[in-house]
């Protein structure tokens, strides 16, 4: 179970970053977060991912 609170900085985060919804966001999330924030928020990504039943964009 993703942790409350992290997913909701995360959508923060991502929404700031990116300037665009969440569910876009979090689909492109590896356009807007380094390494160490994708490993940090990984199961919040995930819970995003199914919740807004989006799938990851690629890197390129």
């Amino acid at each position: 179970m993703p942790d409350m609170e992290k997913v909701e900085k995360l959508t923060s985060i991502l929404e700031e970053r990116s300037g665009l919804d969440v569910r876009e966001a979090v689909a492109r999330n590896i356009h807007y977060l380094d390494g160490y924030e994708s490993y940090l928020y990984r199961d919040e990504i995930k819970y995003l991912l199914e919740t807004f039943d989006v799938e990851e964009e690629p890197p390129f």
